[in-house]
């Protein structure tokens, strides 16, 4: 029996069962293994069991997470430490700073038997740079140690403003000094002579007549460290809790201009704020932008400081006398 082809089956073009391939309208479909139509690429795809949002929220590492940097991803949040609630001990470490250098406990070191004896020449004159180290190397010990039993945690803690722009922040220190530089530059030219306070003579005086390293330890580590703790950690630090930070930032600049002329009396030209002013700015903005950190306040005092003693012993002596 022969069939007749008029009457044999007719056969469809063939179609994948999971929808890929060209549509019944001739369109061409997504290709098998593509994401598919309605889906966000790097998203995963919202259900029954996963809100709406959940992808952008997500700031894993997951399947589906968005990638550092990619839009739809929060920026890093700034660091901002928290240096805590005044305690006792910097109550301690405050005093004791009053009554050393405002008060001039310091020099009740002098009645100690032998002590003077001990930087007097031959001749009887007395040794002024040396005496007035020591004294100062005593009066620093003291507040250092205290200063680090009041604040050694949150000082480790606020090295932590490091993990964001490192290598920037480590970059901005010399950049700092050196506008600080720029600027007092500019203010010795529009005064027409140097200038140097009676705080800066007696230091130039003391690098004449102290070893290098003594007078590292006390004036590049200790005086730094006691300030910063006091000027910015406190000041600026805690009592921003209670009063506006950038009022707490002009008291901290001008408090810790005026205790540099503490020795004598308060009585200055104004032109001798200036470098104390400048740097006392740019040390007090950088703690405030760097989430209040009192580490990289202290590193950057610490390079001003460094430099200024660097050139004392190494320069200073090559200028001709008077300058």
């Amino acid at each position: 029996m022969t069939d007749d082809p008029r009457q044999a089956p007719q056969h469809e073009p063939h179609r994948p069962a999971d929808g890929h391939g060209s549509s019944p309208q001739g369109q061409p479909t997504i290709p098998a293994g593509w994401p598919k139509r309605g889906r966000d690429y790097g998203r995963p795809q919202q259900g029954p069991l996963q809100p709406a949002g959940a992808g952008v929220a997500s700031h894993g590492a997951g399947p589906g997470s968005i990638p550092p940097g990619w839009p739809g991803r929060r920026p890093q949040d700034r660091i901002v430490l928290d240096p805590g609630k005044p305690t006792w001990m910097d109550l301690v470490t405050v005093l004791a700073y009053l009554i050393i250098f405002i008060l001039g406990a310091a020099v009740l070191v002098t009645f100690i038997p032998g002590f003077r004896e001990q930087f007097t020449e031959p001749d009887g004159t007395l040794n002024e740079g040396s005496f007035t180290f020591s004294i100062n190397l005593i009066s620093y010990s003291v507040l250092t140690v205290l200063a680090l039993i009041a604040c050694w945690k949150p000082f480790i803690a606020s090295f932590r403003t490091f993990k964001q722009y490192g290598w920037l922040k480590i970059g901005l220190i010399p950049v700092i000094w050196f506008v600080c530089i720029m600027v007092n530059a500019l203010v010795v030219m529009a005064a027409g002579q140097p200038i140097k306070s009676a705080n800066q003579l007696a230091i130039e005086e003391m690098t004449t007549q102290v070893a290098f390293l003594p007078m590292v330890l006390v004036t590049v580590f200790m005086a730094p460290f006691v300030e910063e703790y006091i000027f910015r950690h406190l000041m600026i630090g805690k009592l921003s809790r209670w009063i506006n930070v950038w009022v707490c930032v002009v008291i901290s600049m001008v408090l810790f201009a005026l205790i540099h002329f503490l020795s004598t009396g308060f009585n200055f030209d104004p032109v001798q704020v200036i470098p104390y002013l400048t740097l006392a700015a740019a040390i007090t903005v950088a703690y405030v932008l760097t989430g209040k950190s009192l580490a990289y306040a202290t590193i950057l005092h610490v390079f001003n400081n460094l430099i200024s003693i660097v050139v004392a012993y190494t320069l200073l002596p090559l200028l001709p006398e008077g300058m």
